[in-house]
């Protein structure tokens, strides 16, 4: 079984709207996936739905979604099958709400993707049909396209770094703030960098990763090259349970890299990421671990752009309040 593609095909996207592919979302339903990990940083949510409403696109929040289980698969708490089942019921819920799903986070993007993937596997495929099959009856729901495997939803996916950079000149001119000549380290994530998923050719798979760097030097930001640039943040699923010390380790050796080039701050498109990178129990057990203290700020993309444009100060308060990593960046940023 052939199933489809659910991300969207930028290609596409820019060869029909050359001159604003914002165009191509004004039609159409957005709702942003909420991430586990966003509750720790509620800006990465609001960051991009502030955005989205003053460029008078259609918005919400996805309803009845569930967690995307990347991280029980990836810790081998769940079966392929399990997994695409939980997902497959996210797509249904995804399908009925919008025509464009937007995600903050790596896992979740690259989740709602690699279970679609599963199913081409016809083992897979059927073992999912039995566990939705037996959900159907436990719940007693008389609706049973819910419990089915889509054939051919309609709506589609995109990360929020895609989605940014695509209408990059848009954004730009919503900005009431430029990064001020502020040295970036940038961070994408294994799961942005090695995913195939949303790749049409081999050569987009194999093309350099350059999108975040290009938009730091477009907000007037300086990115700054560094040794750990492509490692792991250090999460590694089962790894930071299971191995806390060595994965922290990692962890330890991309902050002090970045720090070692002089970075004022490391920007990333994962909340996942920024939780691991970011956490003060991690930081104080890589001070006693590994003899230092790091002080590097770590912020998400979404986040920035909020700063960026002069977010209310109710709000941004809030932000810092709940994410002090980020105080310096908000005061030079905002120095008038």
């Amino acid at each position: 079984m052939l199933l489809t593609n659910l991300s969207l095909d930028l290609d596409e996207i820019r060869e029909e709207y050359p001159e604003n592919p914002l165009d191509f979302f004004k039609d159409k339903n957005l709702c942003l996936f909420k991430a586990c990990l966003e509750k720790y940083f509620p800006g990465v949510r609001w960051g991009i739905q502030d955005l989205l409403e003053e460029l008078d696109l259609k918005v919400s929040v996805c309803e009845s979604q569930s967690c995307c289980s990347g991280t029980f698969f990836q810790r081998n708490l769940i079966t392929r099958a399990q997994f695409s089942a939980i997902n497959e019921r996210n797509v249904y819920e995804l399908n009925q709400q919008a025509d464009i799903v937007l995600f903050s986070c790596n896992g979740c993007y690259n989740s709602l993707l690699r279970g679609r993937e599963f199913l081409k596997n016809q083992e897979v495929n059927q073992k999912t049909t039995e566990i939705l099959k037996a959900l159907e009856k436990k719940t007693g729901d008389n609706d049973s396209e819910k419990y089915k495997i889509i054939e051919e939803p309609k709506v589609r996916f995109i990360h929020d770094l895609d989605f940014l950079y695509l209408i990059k000149n848009e954004v730009l001119n919503s900005l009431k703030f430029n990064l001020r000549d502020l040295n970036v380290a940038i961070h994408y994530g294994c799961h942005y960098l090695n995913l195939s998923r949303d790749k049409r050719t081999s050569d987009l798979y194999l093309k350099d990763k350059t999108k975040l760097d290009e938009l730091v030097t477009l907000f007037g930001g300086t990115p700054v090259d560094y040794q750990e640039k492509e490692s792991c943040c250090g999460w590694g699923a089962s790894q930071l349970v299971l191995h806390p010390k060595e994965a922290l380790q990692i962890t330890h050796n991309k902050l002090k890299s970045a720090e070692n080039v002089g970075a004022d701050l490391m920007l990333m498109p994962c909340p996942t990421c920024l939780y691991t990178l970011s956490k003060p129990e991690y930081r104080e057990k890589i001070n006693k671990w590994y003899g230092e203290k790091l002080d590097i700020p770590t912020i998400h993309l979404n986040e920035l752009i909020a700063i960026l444009r002069g977010c209310e100060e109710e709000r941004c308060i809030s932000l810092r309040r709940k994410t002090p990593r980020i105080d310096d960046i908000f005061e030079i940023i905002t120095k008038e």
